[in-house]
C-alpha cells in the first residue's frame, strides 16, 4: 500500500511538472502581437473620443497608448536580435508617430493630424503583425 502511495505521488508530481512547463509562457512574439493590438484599439478609442469632440478623454487615451506603446518596447527588447534589426525602423517610427500626437495641446491640433498619423500608425503595426506572423 506505501508503494502505491509513492507511485500516485509521483504521479502527480511528474503531472504538475509538465502542466507547469505548459503554462502561460508566451514568447515574446506573442507578446509584441498583443502589445501591437493594444496600441491599435487605443488608438481607436482616441479616435473615437475625438470624433465625438472629447478632447480631455482622447488625452486620457493617448495616454493609455503611450503606456501600451511602452509594453510594446519591453516585449520588442525580448525578440532576437534578428528581429529586432528587422522591426527597428518600425518601432522607431511607431514612436515618433505616437509623440506626435501626445504633443497636441488642443483638441484642433490633436484632429488635424490624427487621421495621417493613425493611418501610419496602422501601417507600421500591420507590418509589425506581418513580419511575426500575427
Amino acid at each position: 500500500m506505501h508503494r502505491t502511495t509513492a507511485l500516485a505521488s509521483c504521479a502527480a508530481l511528474a503531472a504538475a511538472v509538465l502542466l507547469g512547463a505548459c503554462g502561460d509562457d508566451e514568447s515574446a512574439s506573442d507578446r509584441v502581437c498583443e502589445d501591437r493590438s493594444d496600441v491599435r484599439d487605443g488608438l481607436s478609442e482616441v479616435v473615437d473620443d475625438l470624433s465625438a469632440g472629447n478632447f480631455g478623454e482622447a488625452q486620457d487615451e493617448l495616454s493609455d497608448v503611450e503606456e501600451d506603446f511602452r509594453e510594446l518596447q519591453s516585449s520588442f527588447d525580448d525578440l532576437s536580435a534578428q528581429e529586432r534589426e528587422e522591426l527597428q525602423p518600425e518601432i522607431d517610427e511607431l514612436e515618433s508617430q505616437i509623440n506626435a500626437l501626445g504633443d497636441a495641446q488642443s483638441l484642433d491640433d490633436l484632429s488635424a493630424g490624427a487621421d495621417d498619423v493613425v493611418s501610419s500608425v496602422d501601417s507600421i503595426l500591420s507590418q509589425i503583425g506581418d513580419s511575426l506572423s500575427c
